[in-house]
């Protein structure tokens, strides 16, 4: 069930100018680096995704790093890296063939076994969909997050991440992450 405060404030964050989020975003940013709802290691996963989806060598090195002294495995960086390649070369228009395709092939690897759960592999691909800006990708990969057990809290952690990776340009993709919020919440929990 999806916290009703929590929500509002989603709501709120659409009304907010440049200012508030020039205020905000610091704090956001140290919010990025610190356990949450998702622990560190995993939070380190989801911004080598992103650091990956940049083509950022620094980040890359820089979250490799902090990962493997938070615990990931080689196997788990392999999984994220597996993960960046798949959302990386994901088609740029959605009506096609070869997204229909690409969606195929992305959903065999997502319920595929791995080192990394499904939940982690849809919370690494959504942060790479924030920051390519990509609002089909951010739908999907919500909508699959949710249905992997991803609280709406825990999808929402990864906004502070995109905005330490990709700053005001992750700030544009807070509306079509609360749409999508509001639309794959539970039945019961809309009531």
């Amino acid at each position: 069930m999806i916290d009703h405060d929590f929500m509002e404030s989603l709501k709120q964050a659409r009304t907010y100018g440049l200012g508030e989020f020039l205020e905000i975003i610091g704090e956001l940013s140290q919010e990025s680096t610190k356990k949450g709802v998702l622990d560190r290691k995993h939070k380190e996963l989801i911004t080598l995704g992103m650091a990956l989806a940049k083509g950022c060598h620094r980040c890359i090195d820089i979250h490799t790093d902090a990962a493997l002294k938070l615990g990931a495995s080689d196997t788990e960086m392999l999984q994220v890296r597996r993960v960046a390649l798949y959302v990386q070369a994901s088609p740029e228009h959605h009506h096609t063939e070869l997204w229909k395709a690409w969606m195929d092939s992305w959903r065999e690897f997502s319920l595929s076994k791995g080192c990394i759960d499904r939940r982690c592999r849809e919370l690494v691909g959504l942060g790479i969909a924030l920051v390519r800006q990509d609002a089909r990708l951010i739908d999907m990969h919500v909508k699959a997050a949710r249905e992997f057990g991803a609280s709406p809290e825990e999808i929402f952690e990864v906004m502070p991440i995109a905005l330490l990776m990709d700053g005001a340009p992750a700030l544009s993709q807070i509306p079509q992450l609360v749409h999508a919020l509001e639309k794959y919440e539970p039945a019961e929990a809309a009531a």
